[in-house]
């Protein structure tokens, strides 16, 4: 069958929903619609065969829904344009952090690592580099390997998701103790440090007054070979956790934009160099796989703190620009998504061209339909190529809000799907790494669109959110994308969890107030 764009068909959809096969019989022509697929999912009524027409086209279609016929419902109000020929950013991908408690994890089995590595569609773990360092202090350059949790994590990952490994980004939080000015990791339990004006921050140490970027270049070095021992090689490494940030609750090290700049109270080693020094330690080693570096992973986009790092790092040493969203928006427990718009605006003037990386966020109380609209904007206002929530999985109390909560560390935990998980799945499932952003334009602001197409073209997705107080029926108008099949996706309400989703006559998708729905487009 010559495939055809809705636009070229010139057809009045009716109903669709789940998996459909459009057959067209225009006049004096006989193209033969592709034949459904067998499927298991919901969202039809009614069996048999049926058609419609569109009278002033003189063409027929029948829609088929998993072998049933769906009735039509009311009209689109707003029009979402995509334009498949007007390209952005090039995904890196989606994914999420287990970088503590992996215990809670690590010790468990079966449909859990499906649901956290498959069904959602992440393609990025993001992980701690805990080599020699998960003691706060007195390890040693010869202290061993330890991380084995982490190692557990991505072999199961990799065997739930047939063999095909997970990007990985590893990010260190710390150097060991004997490699900071300090002593220390972090600050020991029961220390009674505070935070503000606390003399335990730390930064790099130095040796014979200068500090020790090449230590510092040679841990990594031998973090990566000791990881890859084990069977985890990350794509990409980030060299420090948020350099500009400390705090006594999780391990830190603080380096500044230029060498001796103070940062929290202390003057600080130079991320620049130190980057340099991991960048030349990497490039001159025998590793197999030699990961991209990312950085400068600031805490957030406020204050100017990415283009600040950015003006001393050697664009030669870094592949990616990655930050943080912990400011550059409104504070609280769920700031408005589009608090950030302007930091991230400002962040997307600065990289250069190299892709941009969201590597950690999750508020105190998030909710599904504001982390979606949030990345919405981290993908179209600043052009992120990665998103990468903060807690893929959290367990114990007090709890964070992570896509998972797992309820304890023993083996057969009892586990929960949060709502958040959803806001991800909307974008992470029905896209894939090297599939690139396109123009989507709403009619009505309301509306937010965005639109990637596989690198093949043969795949369209597009991701629509209503943040109006009042419903909408939205159609996708493809221009001139050929496809056959197409498939809705849902999340509204207190229930409707990127459920399959029917379709209107003209082809709109019912966005109630604060929902998200995803469609995708096929051959």
């Amino acid at each position: 069958m010559q495939r055809r764009s809705r636009e070229t068909l010139g057809l009045k959809w009716f109903v669709l929903g789940t998996t459909i096969a459009l057959a067209a019989h225009a006049c004096g022509a006989n193209n033969q619609g592709a034949r459904p697929r067998p499927g298991t999912g919901t969202g039809g009524a009614g069996t048999g065969a049926g058609g419609g027409g569109d009278g002033g086209t003189g063409a027929n279609i029948t829609i088929v829904v998993d072998g049933g016929v769906l009735l039509p419902s009311g009209p689109a109000d707003v029009i979402a344009a995509i334009d498949a020929t007007s390209t952005h950013q090039t995904l890196e991908g989606f994914g999420a952090a287990v970088a503590f408690v992996t215990n809670f994890l690590s010790v468990q089995s079966g449909d859990i690592y499906k649901v956290l590595f498959v069904d959602s569609g992440l393609d990025i773990l993001r992980i701690g580099n805990w080599y020699q360092n998960q003691d706060a202090t007195m390890t040693t350059s010869s202290t061993p390997f330890t991380d084995n949790a982490a190692v557990q994590i991505v072999q199961k990952a990799t065997a739930a998701r047939g063999g095909q490994p997970l990007k990985i980004l590893m990010s260190s939080w710390s150097p060991p103790a004997y490699l900071k000015s300090n002593g220390m990791t972090k600050p020991p339990p029961g220390s009674g440090a505070s935070d503000a004006g606390s003399p335990l921050p730390g930064t790099l140490i130095k040796n014979d007054g200068a500090y020790a970027y090449a230590e510092f270049g040679d841990w990594w070095l031998r973090s990566l070979q000791a990881y890859a021992a084990q069977g985890v090689v990350p794509d990409y490494i980030s060299i420090q956790n948020e350099p500009d940030f400390y705090a006594t609750d999780w391990e830190a090290c603080l380096f500044a934009a230029t060498e001796g700049g103070t940062v929290q109270g202390i003057a600080a080693a130079g991320y620049g160099q130190a980057l340099d020094a991991v960048f030349g330690a990497i490039q001159g080693s025998n590793l197999t796989v030699k990961p991209h570096l990312i950085g400068p992973e600031t805490s957030g986009i406020g204050s100017s703190k990415v283009q600040r790092y950015l003006a001393g790092m050697n664009s030669a040493s870094f592949y990616g620009v990655a930050h943080h969203l912990y400011n550059g928006g409104a504070s609280g427990r769920n700031p408005a998504p589009d608090s950030f718009a302007l930091s991230m605006a400002t962040v997307a003037t600065s990289v250069a061209g190299k892709p941009t990386f969201m590597t950690e966020y999750s508020p105190g109380g998030p909710t599904m339909f504001d982390t979606a609209w949030l990345m919405h904007n981290a993908l179209t206002v600043e052009g992120v190529s990665a998103y990468i929530y903060w807690e893929l999985i959290w367990g114990g109390q007090p709890s964070p809000v992570p896509l998972v909560s797992i309820a304890n560390a023993s083996p057969g935990s009892t586990y929960t799907v949060n709502d958040t998980y959803y806001a991800l799945k909307h974008f992470a499932k029905w896209t894939d790494p090297g599939w690139v952003r396109v123009d989507a334009t709403p009619s009505v602001a309301e509306v937010k669109a965005s639109a990637f197409i596989s690198p093949d073209g043969k795949q369209l997705t597009v991701v629509l959110l209503n943040t109006d107080t009042a419903d909408h029926v939205v159609a996708v108008n493809p221009g001139t994308f050929a496809f056959s099949t197409l498939t809705a996706y849902r999340s509204s309400g207190t229930s409707e969890r990127a459920s399959q989703a029917v379709l209107g006559d003209d082809g709109g998708i019912a966005l109630p107030a604060r929902s998200i729905a995803t469609l995708t487009y096929g051959p």
